[in-house]
């Protein structure tokens, strides 16, 4: 499929109501659009442009980010099973069947333009991403979210006697020029569209009309460390002692476009 075969395909499916193709899943808005041009799933073959268009969507209500890709940190490997011991907290499930009863979890959606209550935050230079974690910031006296403590002060105080101490594997990093590379390769030509949404009252079904459509080219790497600084993009782990769902570096809606040298909207 050509690009321009691809952008009528697309005109000819937006602002008309699509029944969602795949209901019960989360990303169904991107589904239903992926059958609708009746292309591969996550992303469309175009060798006659020696390379491929990423489609991503996103619900226009929705305020939730947008995930670029999936990119565990490299410095030192293999790091996050052992954030979960350092760092985490147990498990909410651990008293259930199947679980371990010293299931810990790490979930930590982090940003850099400041800290958050655990202490956590991000720093982006010319050379590295790191992760990294202060206890000086940690805000001892909320409520620790995720019930398993009273305060993050308590969870705080937990970790001196963890069988693995934060200071031995800290900060965790990406090397930027790699991660860089990543995003490049996956994204450099990128196929953004926006969506209403509806759900049916009485069968429960969900609609999309889709009326913005984007294409994004030219990844530019001199932004993504700013983005990060900035506090616009962020690395989201998601991750339990015996399971990692993945490390995800995702950005802010509003923010995608600044990624890239050039942003063409479809009329």
């Amino acid at each position: 499929m050509e690009l321009d075969d691809l952008i009528l395909k697309l005109k000819a499916v937006m602002n008309v109501w699509h029944e969602g193709a795949r209901h019960g899943n989360d990303g169904n808005q991107g589904n239903t659009l992926e059958d609708l041009l009746g292309v591969p799933e996550n992303n469309i073959p175009l060798p006659d442009l020696g390379g491929i268009f990423e489609l991503k969507t996103q619900k226009k209500e929705s305020n939730a980010l947008i995930t670029l890709l999936h990119s565990e940190p490299t410095i030192p490997q293999t790091p996050v099973p052992k954030l979960c011991i350092s760092l985490g907290w147990p498990h909410q499930k651990r008293l259930e069947k199947n679980y371990p009863d010293n299931e810990m979890s790490f979930r930590s959606t982090t940003y850099g333009h400041n800290y958050s209550d655990r202490g956590f935050r991000i720093q982006a230079d010319s050379e590295r991403l790191n992760f990294i974690f202060s206890p000086d910031h940690v805000a001892v006296d909320k409520k620790d979210k995720s019930g398993a403590y009273p305060t993050y002060g308590d969870w705080l105080d937990s970790l001196e006697s963890r069988s693995i101490h934060y200071s031995e594997i800290l900060p965790v990093s990406y090397n930027i020029h790699d991660l860089s590379k990543k995003i490049k390769a996956k994204l450099d030509n990128t196929i953004f569209v926006l969506c209403k949404t509806e759900t049916d009252r009485i069968t429960g079904k969900k609609f999309f009309y889709y009326d913005e459509a984007y294409i994004f080219k030219g990844f530019r790497e001199d932004r993504l460390i700013d983005l990060f600084n900035d506090g616009d993009l962020f690395l989201d782990f998601d991750a339990r002692t015996t399971h990692n769902h993945g490390t995800k570096v995702r950005v802010k809606k509003d923010q995608l476009k600044y990624l890239f040298e050039t942003h063409i909207e479809l009329d």
